[in-house]
């Protein structure tokens, strides 16, 4: 039999070219953010923050990290425009405008703990993190902290309360700092956004509330590592809960899990707080318009789904949220529904009875 001698069709060179230089982007990317997660963890954006062009030696001695590999990790940044590079002296700078967006959690434009998600340690290898440690860091700790999720999130509110939320309702940061009686209803295993607002309003009294014994025991455990004495948590029972009328209550991404019994968590939060007081609600975009896996990489990462539907929903807010719990706060009582505050996951509202 003769062989088959038919030819493939050659693909145009211009076009594998310009697929190879689409390719070495995307590992030029994720360099940059092997590199920005190694900074992070290890302190060395921090240890450059507001402090002038730094030798190699200088930054390994304020972070305690390896000289080898902090003049790889310079290196590398400073060829991405992370740092600034002075060839003469050999020294490396962090421009202010970069500490800010990298150091600064206050900050409306700060992106450093995006890449402290523990997906983020995929892009280097335990041994290779463990080495360039402190050795007094490395041994007896995990990889990465235990709370690392509620580090997150913890910090991605504290942007959110100081910029976005707090300002939406008026006189409640003068009532924060002269202070006040919070209830933050489901505050979930970390305690996170309970943390938060009691380390910026230290003057108010904050009360956690979860139904999981174990997140309330972690959750104190870590108001007493923060020092942070003015937070508090307890098991969310009537006793506890029904103990106190409230000037503030916060339901965080909690009030959607309740499904049917939304309307009665509501009118609960309606008794239990005072005549003048405020509940905020902070509810997710639809996460139900992608996988739940999806959502959660969009939410750490802003890595878009690639479904065009998908991300025309989740970043136009298009969910079913809001006209259920609107119509949920009025059958509970009260009387003021209204959003304060929308951001690139979550919308905020204020009730009021």
């Amino acid at each position: 039999m003769k062989e088959n001698t038919i030819q493939r069709k050659r693909g145009r060179p211009e076009r594998v070219e310009d697929f190879a230089h689409h390719v070495l982007d995307d590992l030029s990317a994720a360099e940059r953010v092997r590199m920005s997660f190694l900074g992070s963890q290890l302190g060395l954006f921090k240890a450059m923050a507001n402090a002038g062009p730094m030798t190699v030696g200088q930054i390994a001695r304020n972070s305690g990290a390896s000289i080898r590999l902090v003049k790889h990790w310079a290196d590398s940044l400073a060829a991405d425009g992370y740092l600034v590079h002075e060839s003469e002296a050999d020294t490396f700078c962090l421009p202010e405008a970069h500490a800010i967006a990298m150091t600064d959690p206050t900050s409306p434009y700060y992106v450093g703990n995006r890449f402290m998600k523990a997906n983020g340690s995929q892009l280097i290898k335990p041994m290779e993190l463990t080495h360039a440690l402190p050795s007094n860091y490395a041994r007896g700790r995990s990889l990465l902290p235990a709370d690392v999720t509620g580090r997150f999130f913890s910090e991605e509110y504290l942007s959110s309360l100081l910029h976005s939320w707090i300002p939406g309702i008026a006189g409640l940061a003068e009532k924060l700092e002269a202070g006040i009686l919070v209830a933050d209803l489901g505050n979930g295993r970390h305690g996170a956004s309970t943390l938060v607002m009691a380390r910026v309003f230290p003057n108010s009294t904050f009360l956690g509330f979860d139904r999981y014994a174990s997140s309330v025991e972690r959750a104190n455990l870590l108001a007493k590592q923060k020092h942070i004495p003015n937070a508090h948590f307890e098991l969310a029972i009537d006793e506890h809960v029904f103990a106190y009328q409230y000037d503030l209550i916060t339901l965080i991404e909690s009030a959607h899990h309740m499904g049917d019994s939304l309307q009665d968590l509501l009118a609960e939060c309606r008794k239990v707080l005072k005549a003048d007081g405020v509940l905020v609600v902070a509810e997710a975009k639809d996460s139900s318009i992608v996988s739940e896996e999806q959502y959660q990489r969009l939410r750490s990462t802003r890595v878009i789904p690639t479904v065009a539907e998908h991300v025309y929903r989740v970043e136009r807010g298009i969910d079913g949220h809001e006209p259920e719990l609107q119509k949920a706060a009025t059958a509970a009582g009260f009387s003021v529904f209204r959003k304060i505050a929308e951001t690139w996951f979550d919308k905020v509202y204020e009730l009021r009875p």
